[in-house]
C-alpha cells in the first residue's frame, strides 16, 4: 500500500476532529484546514512545518524515524518497543492481553508522533478466521518525503585531521597470492575469501578476483571478531551494519565517538542489551574497515575515503616491471586494487620465486576487450610490454569480425509453412530467434523437441557435418 493510500485512508476513516486539530496546530497548517478532510490531506505530505516539528523531537524518536525511513514499510505497534517500551514487569514475560501490554506505547505514539503529523496511521483489515483487536490492526508509516528533513541521525564532531588508519590489512591479504603469512581471523568458512590462482585465474574464495570482494572480506572478519550477539529479529540490522550506517552518514571532517552509537543500536537492533561500542568500533579499526583520531583523549571514529584506492605510485611503472620476454612483475604492496583486477582479466597470472606474474591472454583480452580498453593501465601495457601489445593488437584486428556464441544451434528451414510452425510453438519464448535467409537460432537444449516436431510434420532433419 503506497504513502497516497494509506493517506486518503488516515484522512478518510482513521483519524477523528482532535486529532486533525492537533496535528494542524503542531505542523502550522490554517486552523480552516481542519474543517474539510480532503484539503488536510493535501496539507499533511506537504512540507509545512514537518522540518521544525522534526526538530523537536527527541534523539531516541529522531533515530527511530530515521529507521522508519531506511526500512520503508508500515509496521505494527509493536515495533515501537524499542522506542518506548511496553508494559512488563521488570523480571519475567509479561502475560496480559496484547492490550495491556501496549496500550501505554500506543498513547506516546499518537502524542509524540501521530498527533505531531510526523507519522500516517490506518486500521488494516481483519483477516478472515482470525481475531485481533483494534490496537493488533494498526499500522503505521513515514512518508519518505519527509526523509530529507529528519536531523542527523548521529552527533558528529568535526576535526580536521587525517586520522589513523591500518591500510595494511589489505596489502598483507594480498600477499596471500603468493603464500604469504595472514593475520589470525575468527571467520569460520576462511575459503569462501581465500586468494589462489588456479589456471592462471586469480580468485577470491569460488569467484573472479573483485576489489570489491576484499571490502566484503574486511567486513567479514570485523562481524567474526566482535563478540556481540548478531542474531537480530528478522529484517533488523547487526551491529556492525548499524555501525557503517551510522558512519556513512558522515560529512567530510565529521567524527563520532563511539559511545554516540548507543542509542542507534539499540533501536536498529531492536536488542535492550548494552552493546560494546568501544569494542565493536576498535576491532574495526584494527581490521582496516574505520579510521580513528584521538582528541583530548576521547576516541573518535570514521569511514576511510578510499581505502581501495591507494597507493604511493602514480604510474603504472612503478608497481608494474616488464621482463625481456613481455611477462609483467606486479609488486603487491604498490599496485592499485583496481589495477589488478583489470590485470585478472586480461592476463594469466602465476607466482614465480614468491613473485606475481601475468602473461598476456589473447582470450582474455578479446573476453574483456570492451570493459578494459579504456583503462589506463591498458595502454601502458600495451606499449610497454611486447607480450601484451601483441596480443592487444591482433585482438583489436579480430574485433568485431567473429561472433562466439556458447550452447547455440543454428537451422536452416525452408519450408515457409514449418517455420512459421516452430515459431509460433515458441512465440513465448525469448530464446527461439528468427535470422535472415530461412534460419532460426536456438539453445542447444531445445533441439530434441524442435526435431520432434519436425519429424511429425513430415519433414527431414539433415545435419551439417563441420568439414
Amino acid at each position: 500500500m503506497d504513502t497516497q493510500i494509506m493517506l486518503k485512508q488516515m484522512c478518510t476513516n482513521d483519524i477523528n476532529e482532535s486529532d486533525i486539530k492537533a496535528i494542524c496546530k503542531s505542523r502550522g497548517f490554517p486552523v480552516k484546514e481542519a474543517t474539510s478532510r480532503d484539503v488536510f490531506e493535501n496539507f499533511f505530505i506537504s512540507t509545512i512545518g514537518i522540518k521544525e516539528v522534526l526538530n523537536s523531537l527527541t534523539h531516541e524518536e529522531v533515530v527511530f524515524l530515521h529507521l522508519l525511513n531506511k526500512i520503508n514499510k508500515k509496521v505494527s505497534i509493536k515495533y515501537f518497543e524499542r522506542l518506548y517500551g511496553s508494559a512488563k514487569p521488570a523480571k519475567g514475560y509479561y502475560y496480559g492481553t496484547f492490550n495491556q501490554r501496549y496500550n501505554e506505547t500506543f498513547k506516546k505514539v499518537k502524542n509524540n508522533l501521530v498527533r505531531k503529523g510526523v507519522l500516517i496511521i490506518i486500521e488494516q483489515e481483519e483477516r478472515p478466521y482470525f481475531s485481533s483487536t483494534k490496537l493488533e490492526r494498526l499500522r503505521f508509516s513515514f512518508p519518505l518525503e519527509f526523509g530529507v528533513f529528519l536531523p542527523p541521525i548521529v552527533k558528529a564532531s568535526k576535526f580536521n585531521k587525517a586520522g589513523n588508519f591500518k591500510r595494511k590489512v589489505l596489502r598483507d591479504k594480498l600477499q596471500e597470492i603468493i603464500g604469504g603469512k595472514q593475520k589470525p581471523s575468527l571467520l569460520s568458512n576462511q575459503r569462501s575469501f581465500r586468494l589462489t590462482i588456479k589456471d592462471g585465474n586469480l580468485s577470491i574464495g569460488d569467484e573472479k578476483f573483485r576489489a570489491s570482494r576484499l571490502l566484503k572480506w574486511q567486513r567479514a572478519c570485523w562481524h567474526a571478531s566482535v563478540e556481540a550477539n548478531t542474531e537480530m529479529q528478522s529484517g533488523d540490522m547487526t551491529p556492525i551494519e548499524v555501525t557503517l550506517y551510522a558512519l556513512s552518514q558522515l560529512r567530510k571532517h565529521e567524527w563520532l565517538p563511539a559511545d554516540s552509537l548507543t542509542v542507534m543500536l539499540k533501536i536498529f537492533t531492536g536488542e535492550t542489551a548494552d552493546h560494546p561500542c568501544e569494542q565493536i568500533c576498535e576491532v574495526g579499526w584494527e581490521w582496516g574497515c574505520l579510521k580513528k583520531v584521538v582528541v583530548d583523549g576521547k576516541v573518535y571514529y570514521r569511514l576511510p575515503e578510499d581505502s581501495l584506492e591507494y597507493t604511493t605510485s602514480s604510474s603504472p611503472g612503478q608497481y608494474l616491471q616488464v621482463e625481456p620476454d613481455g611477462t609483467v612483475a606486479l609488486d603487491l604492496m604498490t599496485i592499485p586494487y583496481s589495477v589488478l583486477e583489470v590485470l585478472a582479466s586480461v592476463a594469466i597470472l602465476d607466482v614465480h620465486d614468491s613473485n606475481l606474474q601475468a602473461t598476456a591472454s589473447l582470450i582474455k583480452i578479446g573476453n574483456a576487450f570492451t570493459t578494459v580498453q579504456k583503462e589506463s593501465v591498458f595502454a601502458w601495457l600495451k606499449k610497454n610490454s611486447s607480450g601484451f601489445n601483441t596480443a592487444i593488437e591482433m585482438a583489436e584486428k579480430r574485433w568485431g569480425k567473429q561472433m562466439i556464441h556458447e550452447n547455440l544451434m543454428i537451422a536452416r528451414v525452408k519450408d515457409l509453412s514449418l517455420k512459421v510452425q516452430i515459431e509460433k510453438s515458441y512465440a513465448g519464448l525469448q530464446s527461439l530467434v528468427s535470422l535472415p535467409d530461412d534460419h532460426i537460432a536456438f539453445p542447444c537444449d531445445l533441439l530434441p523437441a524442435i526435431q520432434k516436431l519436425v519429424e511429425k510434420s513430415g519433414h527431414v532433419v539433415n545435419k551439417a557435418r563441420n568439414e
